[in-house]
């Protein structure tokens, strides 16, 4: 599988304050294999968000809630 490397994929909490950073993945793939894996300890669930290299916080990203 080609890795796309001009973006990331972050799961993260969904139900601390500051969204939490479980893993950074290469693909949406992988995150969501992740996310599936890990969702059921968190009572909110998790969010996995694209994020392209060079993300500024004022710039959009796409969020997936599981």
């Amino acid at each position: 599988m080609k890795k796309n490397r001009e973006s990331v994929w972050i799961v993260q909490h969904d139900e601390t304050p500051h969204n939490t950073v479980l893993g950074v993945f290469a693909t949406a793939t992988e995150a969501a294999e992740y996310a599936d894996a890990v969702h059921v300890n968190d009572a909110d669930g998790v969010i996995t968000t694209e994020f392209p290299i060079g993300f500024r916080f004022e710039d959009r990203a796409a969020r997936y809630r599981r």
